[in-house]
C-alpha cells in the first residue's frame, strides 16, 4: 500500500529511548500479505485511517468502547492518512497528551505497535489457526472478525492498561490509559513496553486451553 507512519521505533520502550521515525510499508508479507489496512484479501486498502485486518486503533476518552468522533472538542477522530496512507503526525512530548497533535500521534503509534507485534508473533506460531487476532484469516484456519480494538487514552482509568480477550472469533479490547505521576502527564500509548505487555495477555489467553476457550 506504500503506507507511511511517523511512529516510535518498535525497539524503543518509550519516547525517552528514541524519537519518532518514518516507516514505509513496515508490514511482514507473511503475516500481513495485503498490508495493514486490508480486510478483503484483495490489493488495495479498505481503510485510510488507523484500521485494518489486525487492529483498529482510536481514541476512547469518553469510555464508551467505540471510536471518538472528535466533535466533542476533547479528542480527535481516528487519524486519517488519506488516499496516500501518509500518517505523518508529529508528537510533542513536552505538551499534554490531550493536545490534538499528540492524540493523533498516539493512535498512530498504537496502531503500528499492535500490527508490529501481530506480525512478529505470527512468525513464532501465533497464527490464524492458533487463534490470533484478524478480521480476515485468508482461508488459513481459525475464526475471523476478531481484530484488536485498541483504545487510546481510554477514559475508564488512569495509570494502568488492560487487555480483554474473549474466545476466537470475538474481538479483544486493549485499553490504554494516561499516567498522571508526571508533569505533563504521560501517555501509555507511547510506552511500547505496555502495549506489548498487554498484547501478551491476549496471546497467553488464546494459547492456553485452545483458542476457542
Amino acid at each position: 500500500d506504500h503506507a507511511t507512519y511517523l511512529t516510535l521505533p518498535s525497539n524503543a520502550a518509550s519516547p525517552y529511548d528514541g524519537n519518532q521515525i518514518t516507516m514505509v510499508d513496515p508490514q511482514n508479507p507473511n503475516a500481513s500479505p495485503f498490508g495493514w489496512h486490508d480486510t478483503n484479501g484483495v490489493a488495495g486498502a479498505e481503510y485510510t485511517y488507523t484500521r485494518g485486518n489486525n487492529v483498529y486503533a482510536y481514541l476512547d476518552r469518553d469510555d464508551n468502547d467505540s471510536a471518538d468522533t472528535g466533535s466533542s472538542g476533547t479528542s480527535v477522530a481516528p487519524p486519517d492518512g488519506l488516499a496516500g496512507l501518509n500518517f505523518n503526525f508529529p508528537a510533542d512530548f513536552t505538551a499534554a497528551p490531550t493536545t490534538n497533535a499528540n492524540q493523533r500521534a498516539a493512535a498512530v503509534n498504537l496502531f503500528v505497535q499492535n500490527n508490529y507485534i501481530h506480525d512478529v508473533t505470527y512468525a513464532f506460531g501465533f497464527t490464524k489457526s492458533a487463534g490470533n487476532f484478524q478480521v480476515n484469516n485468508y482461508g488459513k484456519g481459525g475464526a475471523g472478525n476478531d481484530s484488536v480494538r485498541a483504545e487510546a487514552q481510554d477514559g475508564g482509568g488512569q495509570n494502568n492498561a488492560n487487555f480483554g480477550t474473549p474466545a476466537d472469533g470475538d474481538a479483544p479490547r486493549m485499553q490504554m490509559y494516561i499516567w498522571t505521576n508526571a508533569n505533563p502527564d504521560r501517555d501509555g500509548d507511547f510506552d511500547n513496553q505496555i502495549v506489548f505487555h498487554e498484547y501478551g495477555h491476549g496471546i497467553s489467553i488464546r494459547l492456553t486451553g485452545g483458542a476457542g476457550n
